[in-house]
């Protein structure tokens, strides 16, 4: 189960995403100040900070700013929250190697965000089976190409397996039968059933119940 830290000082944003990421099946841990966010960080080491921006007895880009110069979580995935100026902080986000949500903010599209960087964050392939934080890791996910038959349309792009599956069909199985709503798939291509382009995002959830087929990238149908 992955870990998430959100350090917020808004009692009902906590108490939506708290919920939201128990449902999802993610690890919560809380705080809303910097000083409790960063113990928290050395107690827990979490998969992945929400931070915002905003919070009392100082901001939330000083306690990144301390996580950047830390060793041990200098390459952890995070999410940077605010509402203010957008433009501002989604450049001063990208300097500090974060991703951005302005606020207010849907719970689904924060919790898209935290199964992205997660996935891409496990899917990288760690040298030598060590992280930055002198521990040994055991990548849970592989990044596999598949294509999603959705009746009208279809989506070719990459998936996050278990690689202890011996058959795609077996992994498979194994993510339909879990108690996410959706699949996130990235590098996405979403063509028509003719054929033609409709869109390319870098990401996008695909709901489960929609998903009519599913194929290896390498023997899909044409």
């Amino acid at each position: 189960m992955s870990t998430v830290l959100m350090v917020e000082d808004e009692p009902s944003t906590l108490t939506v995403v708290r919920y939201h990421l128990e449902s999802a099946g993610f690890h919560g841990v809380f705080a809303t100040k910097p000083d409790e966010g960063w113990r928290l960080l050395v107690s827990e080491s979490p998969d992945l900070a929400v931070v915002d921006i905003r919070l009392p007895g100082g901001d939330g880009w000083s306690l990144i700013d301390r996580m950047r110069k830390d060793d041990r979580f200098a390459s952890l995935p995070v999410i940077v929250l605010s509402g203010g100026d957008e433009k501002l902080v989604a450049s001063q986000a990208a300097t500090l190697k974060c991703d951005y949500l302005s606020k207010p903010f849907a719970a689904t599209a924060l919790l898209a965000k935290i199964r992205h960087l997660i996935a891409i964050s496990g899917s990288r392939g760690l040298e030598a089976g060590e992280s930055g934080r002198g521990d040994v890791v055991h990548v849970e996910l592989v990044a596999i190409g598949v294509v999603l038959l959705m009746g009208s349309y279809r989506i070719q792009g990459k998936v996050y397996l278990g690689p202890e599956q011996a058959r795609f069909s077996d992994a498979w199985e194994s993510v339909m039968r879990d108690q996410r709503t959706f699949v996130p798939v990235t590098d996405a291509q979403i063509t028509s059933e003719s054929g033609q382009g409709i869109t390319s995002p870098a990401f996008v959830e695909v709901r489960k119940a929609d998903i009519q087929a599913v194929f290896p990238m390498d023997v899909a149908p044409d």
